[in-house]
């Protein structure tokens, strides 16, 4: 299923919701898919956690010194720093989605 028809499922939900639709299995339902997300990206973000902690063990430095360095341009470009910058940047996407399925931050 395309990104662009999940997003219109959803906003035909949460139009239904905001309406003053209520179901108690819908509302399970919902629960237990976020839960279920939460839990596989928790799984990713260990599995990210451990890749960083090898590369900080390995060159002596913090992975967020590590990235305001690489970003300034005052690391090398090569394969092995390459690698650690992605596993940062997957770090910081994995940490955002799962501030949004917690609802850190929103507004409710």
């Amino acid at each position: 299923m395309s990104a662009t028809i999940t997003a219109q499922d959803l906003n035909r939900l949460e139009k239904l919701y905001t309406a003053g639709f209520h179901d108690a299995f819908l509302d399970n339902a919902l629960r237990k898919i976020i839960a279920r997300q939460i839990a596989r990206d928790e799984a990713d973000l260990q599995r990210v956690n451990a890749a960083l902690a090898e590369f900080e063990q390995q060159h002596g430095l913090a992975t967020d010194e590590f990235a305001g360095r690489f970003q300034a341009g005052q690391m090398p470009d090569s394969g092995d720093m390459m690698e650690w910058n992605a596993f940062s940047k997957m770090r910081q996407r994995i940490t955002a989605r799962l501030q949004i399925l917690r609802g850190v931050g929103a507004h409710e």
